[in-house]
């Protein structure tokens, strides 16, 4: 490799090449500087809401009610990821709403069908961006824009401008509708699953931290017993069972799909190769990446992503109505810029797009607890993004 494809190599290898990050050093303190942020204004809003801010019920439910948009944030940075701005998803997910609700209810589709058609028309809407794109060579923010419009005005003529439902028509399965109830908890051993799961993230991600000199030589070991111990912690001072009795279907289904989608990005090829050419297409080409499947491959995650978030849509409301995840796109563009500063420096991660996600949906309903108009949630939402980048900027300026 030449010098020049050495310097132009992308921005996720140099970072997977660099050293393990010291337990007290100053990139660490900057990476976890927002998240300390937002823990501590939860922390003012356990004493400044009446019944408290850290109590499972209503926490859950606020998640449980935002799928559709950490869905849709999920599929945003999948996009970015591999350097495609896919402004089409909320489109996706108003037409394969109405799908999924109108295929069933007025066309008297078999569900099973329904869903498979929803999701194909998630893959088909990937692969005309791509085509657009890649192939075409446009503009992805023009491209994506538009396909989005057109998604959205196919809902229309479909619907005819209307709300539609199963109410005059073949209703929607009972366990469908049960599914996006938050009534509808998830099943012991899926709740035992997750927290295995969790477990092992936590376990992975200490795996990147330099110990000290002095626990360095069974590092392997202390870093199960720390994963351990703030378990025990977690689970008895935080009563980590109520939190993960109060998790719906619906939730375990998101939080499912983030940890596949984490393992597709971070632990194989192709999620490393769709990374090294959102990083830099030049040298991923360089490097034998195939930067136009890549692309390709990219716009049918968002795609199918875009599609599961409209499927949720129809879940939780049980009809679909006109431009119904309209509002959803900057939410959700939000979530995956807000992960770029969530254990992270610049860098667009699966994990902190779900935790940045709920972090601001938890700081809006709080707002609204306390008696904030919910009108006010996107300004919320902006100011929030805007100050927590800004002042983790600052930090970074001031330790170069």
């Amino acid at each position: 490799m030449t010098q020049e494809t050495h310097e132009r190599a992308p921005t996720g290898s140099r970072a997977r090449v660099a050293a393990k990050v010291s337990v007290w050093s100053h990139d660490l303190v900057i990476k976890s500087a927002t998240v300390t942020g937002f823990v501590a204004i939860f922390i003012v809003m356990q004493f400044w809401l009446s019944r408290g801010f850290f109590v499972a019920a209503p926490r859950m439910l606020n998640i449980h009610q935002n799928v559709p948009v950490l869905l849709l944030a999920t599929a945003a940075v999948v996009g970015l990821l591999a350097g495609a701005f896919d402004l089409s998803i909320s489109g996706t997910a108003t037409l394969t709403a109405f799908l999924a609700v109108g295929l069933t209810a007025q066309q008297g589709l078999p569900f099973p069908l329904v869903l498979v058609i929803v999701l194909g028309v998630g893959v088909a809407a990937g692969l005309v961006n791509g085509l657009i794109v890649s192939t075409l060579n446009v503009n992805v923010i023009i491209a994506t824009l538009g396909t989005g419009s057109i998604m959205v005005g196919i809902s229309a003529v479909y619907s005819g401008g209307a709300v539609v439902t199963s109410a005059s028509g073949t209703p929607l399965p009972g366990w469908f509708l049960d599914f996006g109830r938050f009534t509808t908890k998830l099943p012991l051993p899926l709740q035992l699953v997750l927290v295995a799961a969790a477990l092992c993230w936590a376990f992975v991600a200490l795996g990147r931290v330099r110990p000290p000199a002095a626990l360095a030589p069974a590092w392997p070991v202390w870093r199960a017993v720390l994963v351990l111990v703030l378990g025990a912690v977690v689970y008895f001072v935080f009563d980590l069972q109520g939190w993960i009795k109060a998790i719906s279907a619906l939730v375990g289904l998101y939080l499912v799909v983030v940890f596949l989608i984490w393992v597709l990005m971070e632990r194989t090829v192709h999620g490393r190769s769709m990374k090294a050419t959102g990083a830099n297409p030049l040298a991923a080409r360089l490097a034998g990446v195939r930067t136009g499947k890549e692309t390709y491959r990219a716009f049918i995650g968002t795609g199918v992503l875009a599609s599961l978030a409209g499927i949720a849509l129809a879940a939780n409301q049980g009809a679909a109505s006109p431009d119904v995840a309209g509002g959803f796109l900057l939410p959700a563009f939000a979530a995956a810029f807000l992960s770029t500063v969530i254990f992270s420096r610049g860098l667009f991660t699966v994990t902190g797009t779900a935790i940045g996600g709920i972090f601001i949906i938890w700081v809006a309903q709080g707002l609204i607890e306390a008696g904030l108009k919910f009108t006010w949630t996107g300004i919320v939402n902006g100011a929030v993004l805007i100050v927590a980048v800004s002042l983790s900027t600052l930090l970074q300026r001031r330790n170069r």
